[in-house]
């Protein structure tokens, strides 16, 4: 029992300097705030009017049967799924350089020399990046909530939102844990905050929140949608985008209406094209979990090893 509480007291105090550490870090915070920023100046400045513009020409006549409003709910509904998708990745990333310092400090050798087991190391870690990565998401998920009601009076039942929250952790614990495997390799967190600004920069492709991935040819649609920080992104924009397409596909009513809900569906990649066929939310939310249960067993196996070896 003793020594149950004395590992327990170990991974919380492990834990809360890690939070700490990149909490103190207005650098990091910075660099993980670098693809958000990125994803609103795209759409206040090009993506916003382009996509406005062409769902209005696609509708033709029938433009007159949606408001401003009704538009506006869509797009702004795909725009917010690209700013939470893009966090729990760079928020992840950024928040495991404390693996990297430790290493510079040699801390992981006194790691490695107490009674602390590699796996309390790992859960310590993974812990600290999940909570940051889910804090910050959840602050932007309130305020990508607020903003949808204020821009074009678009609210969410009490479920959908609590769903949203629950995508926001599961992100967050998927990206920690593939994110690490990744950290462990890097000797010096300069490199791991260089690759982090690449990182930063190139993940708004990958998720679909620079430009919808249906732009993109079925090849590298595949290789983009297999990544599972895309699976997130996909049942949010599921989720943010679902009730915005039903509501202008009952207005425009009929064949009509059908049509441009696929359409909508296809372009903003509510379902994701994998291999040439669409999937659809169950399989994301499989494929996550199933990346989660993988990339665990990864990381304790890594790490054993790892945290053996002597510069």
């Amino acid at each position: 029992m003793n020594k149950m509480s004395a590992t327990l007291n170990a991974y919380k105090g492990m834990t809360i300097r890690n939070i700490k550490i990149y909490m103190k870090d207005k650098t990091a915070i910075l660099l993980s705030m670098l693809a958000q920023i990125i994803v609103l100046g795209l759409f206040v400045l090009f993506l916003r009017d382009n996509y406005v513009g062409s769902i209005k020409d696609g509708l033709g006549e029938l433009q007159n049967l949606l408001s401003d409003s009704d538009i506006d709910k869509i797009v702004n509904g795909w725009m917010i799924s690209g700013v939470i998708g893009t966090a729990l990745v760079t928020v992840a990333l950024n928040s495991l350089v404390v693996i990297v310092k430790d290493k510079e400090d040699k801390i992981n050798y006194d790691y490695t020399a107490s009674p602390v087991k590699p796996h309390t190391v790992v859960l310590s870690y993974f812990t600290a990046s999940v909570i940051n990565t889910f804090v910050v998401s959840a602050i932007l998920m309130t305020a990508g909530f607020v903003f949808l009601g204020i821009s074009c009076d678009t609210t969410y039942s009490p479920i959908e939102i609590l769903k949203m929250y629950g995508l926001v952790a599961l992100g967050s614990i998927s990206s920690a844990l593939i994110l690490m495997v990744i950290a462990t390799f890097f000797k010096k967190s300069s490199s791991l905050g260089s690759f982090g600004a690449l990182v930063s920069a190139a993940i708004g492709f990958i998720i679909g929140a620079y430009v919808p991935v249906s732009q993109f040819s079925d090849t590298v649609q595949t290789i983009v949608n297999l990544v599972p920080g895309s699976q997130i992104a996909g049942m949010m924009r599921s989720l943010l985008m679902k009730s915005a397409v039903e509501n202008a596909q009952s207005a425009i009513g009929s064949k009509a209406g059908a049509e441009f809900a696929n359409q909508m569906n296809k372009l903003f990649a509510i379902k994701l094209n994998i291999f040439g066929s669409e999937v659809d939310f169950t399989f994301m939310m499989i494929y996550s979990i199933a990346a989660i249960v993988l990339f665990l067993a990864v990381n304790l196996i890594v790490y054993k090893f790892t945290s053996k070896t002597k510069e």
